[in-house]
């Protein structure tokens, strides 16, 4: 028997409103996009959240979802029934909830206690939320080390996930279960497996166009290994790749093939009950499953990004409660710019379509919460 363990991201930042520098002149504003926002996850509610999760429980399939604190925010304020339909599918047993960063932040890359108390306040919304503790972590991005590990480890979880990346898996079979220097059990992300479904899935000019539930879930029977770890952005399912694709029959056919190839869909908390470690992994250098490079450039690749990342921390004591939503990782990744590869995967999720125009409005907002011209001095 073969396990697939399936885990997904689920998240959604507050994006900062565009200001103009006219803006600067007054004292206050509202500072985050709200009806962008609305407008993004009503849409991808109605095309990826509700239905792909309500596939899942119809088609039987077994999976771990990471919810970050400012997409249960976003599902309770704009759409509610994303709620109900992932409560639903908790309770059905087939849906393991993972903890993350609560504002999906790179506090874990700069400060402990900042990392151990987002962490808190994600498990606290999941409690309340869905009264669900969870044993198993993942970090924003899969951002890794051994010391994220570590941190994890003394939070009390059981798991944690990493990407397989290159390094990695020239050394390890990635299609096992591993555990970090602290003891806590590691999973590795199948990147090639997963990026067939969340990238290629549509692509007509792939070699292995199109790819279909019976052709992929061979590929996994030949795999080598015992645990194929599929990890990809929800949004995958009728977002990225859109119904018209066929992303939904997949879905449908898949545990069909599945069951003929003798393969079964676990959660990350039952690895460990069916699977034996296979090694210690020290992970020193820190990965992530972002962008070609698979590490942390897509968030502090350029000069933007740093200085911009430098500020928003020590604007701690006068940006209040609005710290965190600053600290989420998507207003330092609208500022990559990367190689030709990378730049159009984050010119698509970018919803100022320019890394010059996301560095320029957040450093206005932070000016007129902050102090003046900030941005502007950087930029010369």
């Amino acid at each position: 028997m073969k396990d697939v363990m399936f885990y997904f991201e689920l998240h959604q930042p507050f994006r900062l409103r565009p200001i103009n520098l006219t803006d600067l002149r007054g004292e206050t504003r509202d500072i985050f996009w709200d009806e962008k926002n609305e407008e993004i996850f009503k849409r991808i509610a109605v095309n990826n959240y509700i239905p792909a999760t309500q596939h899942l429980m119809e088609y039987g399939i077994r999976s771990s979802f990471s919810l970050s604190g400012t997409f249960m925010e976003q599902a309770s304020r704009y759409c509610p029934r994303v709620i109900d339909v992932i409560e639903d599918y908790v309770k059905s047993g087939l849906c393991e909830l993972m903890a993350e960063t609560y504002y999906h932040s790179l506090a874990s890359i700069w400060n402990d206690e900042e990392f151990t108390r987002q962490v808190s306040m994600q498990t606290r919304s999941l409690k309340n939320v869905f009264n669900y503790d969870p044993v198993s972590f993942r970090n924003t991005e899969l951002i890794y080390n051994d010391h994220i590990a570590e941190m994890a480890k003394k939070m009390g979880f059981r798991n944690i996930l990493a990407e397989g990346t290159d390094e990695i898996s020239s050394r390890y079979n990635v299609n096992h279960r591993y555990a970090a220097p602290s003891g806590i059990n590691l999973y590795l992300r199948n990147y090639p497996l997963s990026d067939d479904i969340s990238f290629r899935f549509s692509n007509r000019s792939w070699k292995d166009y199109p790819l279909t539930a019976d052709k992929f879930a061979r590929w996994i029977s030949l795999a080598d290994g015992d645990l194929i770890n599929l990890f990809m952005d929800y949004e995958t399912f009728g977002e990225h790749q859109r119904p018209e694709t066929g992303i939904f029959e997949f879905l449908k056919y898949l545990p069909r093939y599945f069951q003929e190839y003798g393969i079964d869909t676990i959660l990350v908390r039952e690895a460990e009950l069916r699977h034996r470690t296979r090694d210690f992994i020290s992970i020193e250098k820190t990965t992530s499953w972002a962008d070609k490079n698979r590490d942390l450039s897509a968030w502090m690749g350029n000069l933007m990004q740093v200085s911009t990342f430098d500020r928003i921390r020590e604007c701690k004591d006068k940006l209040g409660d609005l710290w965190g939503y600053f600290q989420t990782s998507d207003v330092i990744y609208y500022m990559s710019i990367g190689d030709e590869q990378d730049f159009t995967v984050h010119e698509y999720f970018n919803p100022y379509r320019s890394p010059y125009l996301a560095f320029i409005y957040t450093n206005a907002a932070l000016d007129i919460l902050c102090g003046k011209n900030y941005g502007k001095n950087v930029m010369q």
